[in-house]
């Protein structure tokens, strides 16, 4: 190991991977130090994500970047010589009545972005997720009185979006790097950084837990859930720090209804947030729980598939009740308060800091873009391929949030 580098980045994940490819890719000379806690890379955030992406957003920014991102990955398995899974499967929202009048306002955006959307109607819904009934017959009226059940009024499509694994992702960008710039990068593994440190409010260095001090004078925090602890730890305070909470998202896997098509379903949201997506023979399916505190417990439960997923898709997709859970984790989130979007760029109070964190769960599908746009910004000192300033740590302050209705 060094006793400096030029640019140290902290996080081993997908973001932090990424960005380390994108800076030689996009011309950076100097030595590269990654440091990962963990004992492999992206074994967090990376692997326990649901690995789906989409360009189906109501910002133009998520949009944008989750569009390039989208065609980066469509090609990652040729350039990078490495499986990861990629399978444009299609991503099908599904809407109630009030929010899909606002939802159809967003068509003529896509259109002029280059977003492939189609808004479909309850009959094609059903079509597209065979067992799926749009309209409220075949429910007791007391269970939709109570469940808040209303119709499917209507459907958005997106034919790009699907999934991939992140994971996978994150090891072929570092293999390339190690093989086209080995002599210049240095991954290191089982080593975690206690904390950041500062002089003059310039990025001075890196302590490690075991007490060695590595120098450096610009650093990539890309260590999701955990980069508000290590700031705190390395003395920012308040609105200095991140402002996001770390908080537990579960998936659950089930075997497959005993209705045919559900190997060539499209990933599906419907009532109350909850999505599902075919997964090697099997369904995957989540939902983000609203009363989940904050906080790093990752231990998933059972009884929250039981009583706040498995009734409501039963109710909708009758037979989804013989779904058994074969497997579950938990993960988490770094959800921004302000308005559930990426904090990318310089920090405005310490130079040499750049950040990478506070995806609020979409940072897996946005990181061939977020990392080439943060290279960019340190190798040219501005954005090229796509304008991030939207994201810029400073939005706050200023009050010029990202706002994105489109969201699960």
């Amino acid at each position: 190991m060094r006793d400096s580098y030029d640019i140290v980045i902290i996080g081993g994940g997908v973001i932090g991977a990424s960005v380390l490819w994108n800076l030689k890719s996009q011309g950076f000379e100097g030595s590269i130090g990654l440091f990962e806690r963990g004992d492999a890379l992206a074994e967090e955030t990376s692997a326990k994500s649901a690995g789906a992406f989409r360009n189906l957003w109501g910002s133009r920014i998520n949009m944008e970047m989750a569009t390039y991102s989208i065609g980066f990955l469509k090609t990652f398995e040729t350039d990078f010589s490495i499986p990861i899974g990629f399978h444009q499967h299609g991503y099908l929202f599904t809407f109630y009545p009030e929010p899909w009048e606002r939802i159809k306002s967003y068509k003529p955006t896509f259109d002029e972005t280059g977003v492939k959307a189609e808004l479909l109607s309850p009959e094609e819904v059903e079509k597209m997720v065979p067992g799926l009934k749009a309209g409220l017959d075949h429910i007791d009226s007391d269970i939709v009185e109570f469940a808040g059940f209303e119709p499917i009024a209507g459907g958005l499509f997106g034919p790009d979006c699907g999934s991939f694994d992140p994971s996978a992702a994150a090891k072929g960008y570092i293999e390339r790097a190690q093989k086209e710039y080995g002599e210049d990068i240095e991954v290191h593994l089982r080593t975690e950084v206690k904390r950041i440190q500062f002089d003059a409010g310039k990025v001075k260095g890196v302590e490690l837990a075991d007490g060695s001090k590595i120098g450096t004078s610009m650093l990539v925090l890309a260590a999701g859930p955990w980069s508000a602890q290590l700031l705190s730890a390395s003395g920012l305070q308040d609105d200095e720090n991140l402002p996001y909470d770390a908080t537990k998202r579960q998936l659950f896997v089930t075997n497959l209804p005993d209705i045919a098509g559900y190997d060539n379903i499209p990933l599906v949201i419907i009532d109350r947030g909850i999505y599902f997506k075919y997964e090697t023979g099997n369904l995957q399916i989540g939902r983000a729980d609203p009363d989940q505190a904050p906080g790093f417990d990752q231990e998933p439960s059972l009884a929250y598939y039981k009583d706040e997923i498995g009734p409501y898709m039963q109710e909708r997709i009758p037979g989804t009740e013989h779904c058994n859970v074969k497997s579950m984790w938990g993960g988490l989130y770094s959800i921004t308060r302000a308005d559930h979007n990426g904090i990318l760029g310089q920090h405005p109070a310490y130079s040499g800091l750049y950040l990478a964190n506070g995806w609020s769960g979409h940072g897996a599908m946005v990181a061939p873009a977020a990392s080439l746009a943060l290279a960019e910004l340190i190798v040219h000192g501005s954005y090229k391929t796509i304008d991030a300033a939207p994201l810029r740590f400073e939005r706050f302050a200023e009050n010029d949030l990202v706002v994105e209705d489109i969201v699960i």
